[in-house]
């Protein structure tokens, strides 16, 4: 748990991992998270709650809330998603794709496109996890639109988002 710690500090200072599908730390971050599922329960939301302070990378905290939950128990997934510690992982989750998904629009190049559209079904997927989520998912959706990108990007998302199964 401190080294999840640590790894908060180091991430805020090692900014162009923040949104790495897969930033260096991620397989030592896995591990801790099987680490603590064989402990038990209450170590798992221990974890949630470190992950949720230490990791910056919405793709990763994402594979964290998804793994989580099969590691817990599949079948009883809203349980868990009810959890403080787990849904603060979620919310992180959440924030973290928020942030992704602007700082993304401030560089974002037409060669960009194809990865950027991949993102922001992947952040659908973790924005479906909370009562909530889909309407502030339809904000950013909402924001995208009436953002300075071109048509064909907004077009691009549009069809993604008309196609999308989670």
């Amino acid at each position: 748990m401190l080294a999840l710690e640590m790894l908060g500090r180091r991430a805020h200072n090692d900014h162009p991992n923040n949104f790495s599908r897969s930033p260096p730390y991620t397989d030592d971050v896995k591990w801790l998270l099987g680490l603590a599922a064989k402990l038990g329960v209450n170590y798992v939301h221990q974890f949630c709650v470190g992950a949720a302070k230490g990791v910056l990378s919405p793709f990763v905290l994402q594979e964290i809330v998804m793994e989580t939950l099969q590691r817990l128990s599949p079948a009883h997934a809203h349980n868990h998603l009810r959890a403080p510690a787990f849904h603060q992982l979620v919310q992180r989750c959440q924030q973290a794709y928020m942030q992704y998904i602007h700082h993304r629009l401030i560089h974002l190049t037409p060669a960009d496109y194809d990865d950027f559209v991949n993102a922001i079904r992947s952040a659908r997927s973790a924005f479906c996890l909370t009562p909530m989520g889909m309407m502030q998912f339809n904000d950013i959706l909402q924001n995208l639109k009436r953002s300075k990108q071109t048509k064909e990007l907004w077009q691009r998302v549009s069809l993604e988002m008309a196609t999308f199964s989670p």
